[in-house]
């Protein structure tokens, strides 16, 4: 029988990409640079699956991408109704915590809701204030559960009354 000679096959266009990188370096950046260049197609399977082993080395099933906590933060000096955050495509967040810092001498009102796919759920209604600092987690009461945030679901807050300036600062972490 005659031996059979071959070629060994090129080297994966995911590890090309990330030539020279440790997974100790490979930050959420370059591992979404590398997904977002792969067609989702039969014949990109080798491909795809490249993709998941590299991204199983520097991630977790199931937990949160590491080096992906944000501060998402805004400040509004007017009364009114504000968008605060949406993620963006493709994008799943855990709302962890949120502040809110308020400069006033006087009564002001606070409310936000969720608008998913079009559809407005009040998630705390209109209520008058008279605190400078609060603070927003599943430790104090709200979210009772966790909140995961995808390209569905915008956060808006609608301000009233007298203050000077309202500062609202969420702590995220991106699970996708």
């Amino acid at each position: 029988m005659g031996k059979e000679i071959r070629r060994p096959p090129p080297p994966s266009r995911a590890f090309e990409d990330l030539k020279g990188v440790t997974a100790a370096t490979l930050t959420a950046t370059d591992y979404d640079e590398l997904i977002s260049k792969a067609y989702l197609e039969k014949s990109n399977a080798e491909l795809l699956q490249d993709i998941a082993l590299i991204g199983a080395a520097k991630q977790s099933p199931g937990g949160p991408r590491a080096g992906t906590s944000t501060v998402e933060i805004q400040a509004r000096g007017e009364t009114g109704q504000f968008a605060f955050f949406q993620p963006s495509a493709g994008e799943v967040f855990l709302l962890e915590e949120m502040t809110l810092e308020v400069d006033t001498s006087a009564a002001w009102t606070l409310a936000m809701s969720l608008e998913i796919d079009g559809e407005t759920m009040n998630m705390i209604p209109t209520t008058n204030k008279t605190d400078t600092f609060i603070r927003m987690s599943s430790t104090f009461g709200f979210p009772t559960a966790n909140m995961y945030l995808d390209e569905n679901v915008k956060i808006s807050f609608t301000l009233g009354g007298s203050f000077t300036t309202v500062t609202v600062r969420a702590w995220m972490s991106r699970y996708r």
